[in-house]
């Protein structure tokens, strides 16, 4: 059998009939009628919990629009068109739109990228900027939640709505993003971003990913409800990235819909994985680099054995972390480790969060990779054994565990969500 990967670089893998092989991926919907553009207006005409957007906006109200940022599959493009034009209806003048990148502690985006993700015309028309999380006279106070103050960017003090932009998938510290994400950590400081990753490494893959309510949405949503969130729109891709559906309104209500259309499309059950030898994943479509392409990691931890070989595929062509360089520095490892490092303060709880997720896996089975924007050498220092080719890998693979090892795979693994059944 042939499985090919969805990059252009990276060359398919061939597993002989010996093996038995399950390929599990996001679901994509086939021959979907309505325009995207089409989809998203009939959401903010039916809006969740909420009256539509053009009955709360008048000609005076400065409005706040944050969307993700380049290392989120959303096509933001698609849906700021008639997200405008629900505004405009309302009597919204342009003077008075703004935009905001949500980048929590990621790299900011050029002037190119900001264009490809929002629109050309929208970026040559509307300001857009990027969250400034290190610089201070970007940041207020809006409270503080559990005794921690709530340092977020000041753009939402001086708006009269909020309207917060991104689409809805698994994510392994968030159970899904999308929703009040946009704004915790989406806008928040360094020190905020950190605090809510490592609350969640504290707790098993399996009892977050794809889980809705946990503790970490909970103080998400109490934070943005803090910040003055005043309505999402978000999407669901399938797993061609094509959207299927939009859900727009009230940012609890709203999301809490979304999940549950997200839940169907990226939930998969796997029959009894522990009894398999060989895993395969790719981090599609969160490729940016490693410290997106860790969600597939975090996938595979929730079915993975001990054990077993794990062989991880991706481009990442900004390689591990520009903007976290202590996951190269230190390589994945696991809570306990970390624990020490964070006590003698050698590390920030943003890049051990990240490590920890890695780590988990690295731990216990037998870590392959195969990525053209890594090095050998940066490889083996994140715990995993690089290879040339993801045959070489395999190869490699059905040699410690034999000609007949059940294989998985997972496509699309930066954003699907396996059960154990």
């Amino acid at each position: 059998m042939r499985y090919e990967f969805p990059y252009k670089e990276i060359a398919p893998v061939d597993i002989p009939s010996t093996h038995p092989v399950e390929i599990y991926s996001v679901k994509s919907i086939d021959g979907a009628g309505e325009k995207p553009e089409d989809v998203v207006g009939a959401s903010l005409a039916s809006p969740i919990g909420m009256p539509r957007l053009s009955e709360v906006v008048s000609a005076d109200s400065r409005i706040l629009i944050i969307v993700d940022d380049i290392s989120r599959p959303t096509p933001v493009h698609e849906i700021i068109p008639p997200l405008l034009t629900e505004l405009a209806r309302g009597g919204a003048r342009d003077e008075n739109i703004r935009f905001l990148v949500a980048l929590g502690t990621h790299r900011p985006m050029t002037k190119e990228e900001i264009a490809a993700k929002v629109g050309a015309g929208v970026a040559a028309r509307f300001p857009v900027i990027n969250h400034e999380w290190e610089d201070p006279a970007s940041l207020y106070d809006y409270g503080s939640v559990d005794g921690t103050r709530v340092l977020l960017n000041r753009a939402m003090l001086e708006s009269d709505l909020v309207i917060g932009v991104g689409s809805i998938a698994p994510h392994p510290a968030a159970g899904f993003s999308g929703g009040g994400k946009i704004i915790a950590p989406g806008v928040a400081t360094e020190e905020a971003v950190g605090d809510f990753h490592w609350q969640s490494v504290h707790h098993p893959q399996k009892e977050v990913l794809g889980v809705r309510d946990n503790p970490m949405r909970e103080r998400i949503d109490q934070i943005a409800r803090m910040a003055g969130l005043t309505a999402i729109v978000n999407v669901v891709l399938d797993g061609g990235g094509k959207i299927v559906c939009c859900f727009s309104g009230h940012p609890i209500q709203a999301h809490r819909a979304g999940c549950s259309r997200a839940g169907e499309l990226y939930r998969v059950a796997i029959p009894h994985p522990e009894s398999a030898d060989i895993f395969i994943t790719d981090t599609h479509p969160l490729d940016q680099d490693l410290w997106q392409g860790v969600k597939a990691m975090c996938a595979l931890e929730c079915i993975v054995p001990d054990g077993a070989v794990v062989i991880v595929v991706t481009p990442a062509p900004e390689g591990v972390s520009r903007q976290h360089p202590g996951v190269l520095q230190f390589g994945y490892m696991g809570l306990e480790a970390m624990n020490r490092l964070l006590q003698e303060g050698r590390l920030d709880r943003v890049t051990a969060h990240n490590i920890v997720q890695g780590g988990r896996l690295v731990e216990r089975t037998q870590p392959f990779m195969v990525s053209p924007g890594i090095g050998p050498d940066d490889i083996r220092q994140l715990g995993f054994t690089p290879f040339a080719s993801v045959q070489d890998a395999f190869n490699e693979a059905a040699s410690r565990k034999g000609r007949s090892a059940r294989v998985i795979i997972l496509g699309t693994g930066g954003e699907i969500c396996p059960v154990a059944q």
